[in-house]
Order: structure tokens, then C-alpha cells, then sequence
């Protein structure tokens, strides 16, 4: 068996709201797709990835396993600061 460990995104606790990070190892050769995606939170924009699984299930990960990124490429792995003045770049 072929594991790594991987940060996930815990869905929405509904008593406080918000995501937790979870660390999870995950068997590689159960990996159907890495897909680089933004995961927006309120003071932040974080790169992360959506993996698939053989079992259909999908998860949200804002750290993967330094070989995948390599093969992803590493501008996937930074963080995308949003403050307050970025609404201000964009009038309305």
C-alpha cells in the first residue's frame, strides 16, 4: 500500500461555522484526479486541490505531498493574501 498524508478541509461544522483542517492519509493508488482549485475563507484566498477517489469521494486539500506538487506544479502550493484594500481595486 502506497499512503501519504494530505491536509483536508473538514465540511462545515454547523454549531461554529467554519472549516477545520484535518490531516488524512490517503492510499495513492486510490487517486483518481488532483485539480488545482482557490478555496476562498473570509480573510483569505488559499490555493488547494480537489481529489477524487476510486470510492467517489471528493475532498478538499490545502496541503498534498511535496512529490505530487512537484508534478502539479509548485505556484499551487503559496497563498493568495486578500486585504481590505482589494476591494478597493475593483470599483463597483
Amino acid at each position: 500500500m502506497n499512503f501519504s498524508k494530505f491536509t483536508i478541509l473538514n465540511p462545515r461544522d454547523q454549531v461554529t461555522a467554519r472549516e477545520s483542517e484535518v490531516e488524512m492519509l490517503i492510499n495513492l493508488d486510490h487517486i483518481i484526479s488532483i485539480k488545482p482549485i482557490r478555496i476562498s475563507s473570509p480573510d483569505k484566498l488559499v490555493n488547494g486541490f480537489w481529489i477524487r477517489t476510486t470510492n467517489g469521494k471528493k475532498y478538499k486539500a490545502v496541503k498534498i505531498p511535496d512529490n505530487l506538487l512537484i508534478a502539479i506544479g509548485e505556484k499551487y502550493a503559496t497563498s493568495i493574501n486578500m486585504g481590505v484594500d482589494a476591494d478597493e481595486a475593483y470599483p463597483q
